[in-house]
């Protein structure tokens, strides 16, 4: 198992590169669906009991996103109805198309309503396994960067011609069937790329993209994971088998999710030095309980005296692992720990609002995907409200309050 014990999982602590705007393309018509989809727009497709769009925001979120814009048109309510103005504490806006605009329309839309500089921008009906974050620093000075993912039939979408970290050329679709780098739909995006004479309805790929690629000589990201669009009732079919456990990881061991500050250890307020560590009488008790019916053991804890100013990152992973060596000697190893240093009143570089936050699910679902946790039958022990409404938005089963 992985060491998560490491400042590795997210979000990206050390640049704190996190899009403000997400822009998602749903407002196609879906018309090669239309014969399994008669009653819902192309991004609601269900997936094992989840809409399509909703797995793929899940996913989006972990990149701590400031807010969502949905692009959307064709049967517009019932994207609307679904996701309402929040998702899982991350406000949602929408972006209505009362004519269909296409890609580029869409997204040029998006920008002039909410007065966006730059954006990650998605495909709707589409999903790649990649790093979002590293997508933003990769490109972070280039009006456009993009992500490309290695498929067996590159014809089918178009193949691309790359060299030294830019895309040269991509290409027409073609009936031949070889390997090789396609456009995954994943975008960064800034405004300058729409010049004023740029008609209201466009196609970003075919107006924009392709036409302009040399010249624009973009960076791009290739994914190395999981890709799939669902565009064809058969990769509909393929997603609706196997998507939500790429995405939500495969629902196996249930965990106990702990608190620190007021459930491990008593809350003196922004502790961090080891000499202030006064365990919780019988925590070691309760933890030697869930190791023994089989849970994890995981870590969820605010950290916002980093953002304050008032200890460091050093300061925090000391004392971190001076904690996971007594519950070593105790007989009850924590397998992972996950935090978030960010908080809206403190200082550059972490002074924003985060997914990771509790009252937000962020920390509990990273550790969902990454440890292949059942929520629902998991338990978490907190001693704030905060703690606990974290747990409800993640769906966790169970939770006592200190």
């Amino acid at each position: 198992m992985p060491d998560f014990r490491t400042p590795s999982a997210p979000p990206c602590f050390t640049c704190s590169l996190a899009p403000e705007s997400v822009v998602v393309l749903a407002g196609g018509l879906g018309t090669r669906l239309r014969s399994v989809l008669p009653d819902r727009p192309k991004p609601m497709a269900d997936i094992d009991g989840i809409p399509f769009l909703e797995l793929l925001l899940r996913d989006v979120a972990l990149a701590d996103p400031g807010q969502i814009i949905l692009c959307v048109s064709f049967m517009k309510e019932v994207i609307q109805e679904h996701f309402g103005d929040n998702f899982l504490g991350i406000p949602v806006l929408y972006s209505e198309e009362s004519e269909p605009l296409g890609t580029g329309g869409a997204i040029k839309q998006a920008f002039d309503l909410f007065h966006l500089d730059d954006a990650l921008v998605l495909n709707g009906d589409s999903y790649v396994k990649v790093d979002y974050n590293k997508l933003l620093l990769s490109c972070r000075h280039d009006p456009l960067g993009l992500v490309l993912v290695h498929v067996e039939d590159a014809n089918r979408y178009g193949r691309a011609e790359v060299a030294d970290g830019r895309v040269l050329s991509l290409l027409e679709k073609s009936p031949e069937h070889t390997p090789g780098l396609v456009n995954a739909g994943v975008y960064k995006i800034s405004r300058k790329l729409f010049p004023a004479n740029l008609p209201r309805r466009f196609s970003f790929e075919k107006d924009v993209l392709e036409p302009d690629v040399r010249s624009l000589h973009p960076r791009f990201l290739t994914a190395e994971g999981y890709f799939i669009d669902i565009g064809i009732p058969e990769s509909l079919a393929l997603a609706q088998c196997e998507l939500k456990e790429r995405i939500l990881g495969k629902p196996l061991h249930p965990a106990l999710f702990l608190d620190r500050d007021g459930v491990i250890c008593v809350d003196k307020r922004h502790v961090y030095k080891i000499e202030d560590c006064e365990f919780i009488d019988g925590i070691f008790d309760i933890c030697r309980r869930a190791k023994a019916q089989g849970q994890l053991l995981v870590v969820i804890t605010n950290q916002a005296g980093i953002a304050k100013g008032l200890y460091t990152m050093e300061d925090y992973f000391r004392f971190r692992d001076y904690v996971h060596a007594e519950f070593e000697k105790q007989a009850c190893p924590i397998d992972a720990e996950y935090f978030c240093p960010f908080h809206v009143d403190g200082m550059a570089p972490f002074r924003r609002r985060s997914f990771f936050r509790k009252p937000n699910p962020g920390m509990i679902l990273a550790a969902a995907r990454d440890l292949n946790i059942a929520l629902s039958r998991s338990t978490l022990i907190g001693d704030t409200e905060s703690d606990l409404e974290a747990a409800r938005r993640a769906g966790v089963g169970h939770m006592k309050k200190f």
